[in-house]
């Protein structure tokens, strides 16, 4: 069972009393759009059974997420967890990314799937920390999947790509992977060049209905 830094009884749900005790923290001790930003974009949170993060985790990703999104004006906020089958504790395949999120895909939230083992799907025995990641069937549908090996800069890399960026070569760019100590990656951001395309992508899915901004529930 997943070990949790806060019991039940300090985590009731604010969203639905019939969250199980061992998820209510993901919602209720993580945290809530800054009231600054104009958009609020929902996450829906899947954690694999046998997965390992923990409240405290998340709330670190949002943190930084928080950060680069500011110059968007953009903000996130946990709405919802499930539990999901320990069949994708560790996703060895692109089959297993497919499925994962094939019958729970709904538009205006974005879904991030918490796993154990992420592996590469290109390079075998190798592991990734985190994945933007397209049904192949249906390019429409996508979802973010986290290993609980990632850092607190994971899920603003992969946001990112739902907001339409590519990886990239600029020094200073949180989207630029090749291996480099400087800036050291708390100090990497989305450059002007970047930002730009962020802006635009949010505001097309904002129109299409992708995504959906929400008044915070906490």
């Amino acid at each position: 069972m997943l070990p949790l830094v806060l019991g039940a009884q300090q985590c009731p749900s604010v969203l639905d009393p019939a969250v199980e005790p061992r998820l209510a923290c993901f919602v209720d001790a993580t945290p809530a759009c800054p009231p600054d930003r104009r958009y609020c974009v929902g996450l829906q949170l899947h954690l694999a059974d046998g997965a390992e993060q923990t409240p405290a985790w998340m709330a670190a990703e949002l943190e930084h997420a928080f950060k680069l999104f500011a110059p968007a004006d953009v903000g996130f906020t946990v709405v919802g967890i499930d539990a999901i089958s320990a069949e994708f504790a560790v996703m060895h395949t692109a089959d297993q990314r497919d499925e994962v999120g094939r019958q729970q895909f709904t538009r205006g939230v974005i879904h991030v799937y918490l796993v154990a083992q992420l592996d590469d799907v290109d390079i075998p025995g190798a592991q990734i920390r985190g994945v933007h990641w397209r049904q192949r069937s249906n390019t429409d549908k996508r979802w973010i999947i986290l290993s609980q090996i990632g850092s607190n800069v994971v899920m603003a890399h992969e946001l990112g790509h739902f907001f339409g960026l590519p990886h990239s070569r600029y020094t200073d760019s949180i989207m630029n992977k090749r291996p480099r100590e400087q800036p050291p990656w708390d100090a990497r951001v989305f450059v002007p060049q970047e930002l730009e395309i962020v802006l635009k992508q949010r505001d097309a899915m904002l129109r299409d209905g992708s995504l959906e901004t929400i008044s915070s529930p906490r």
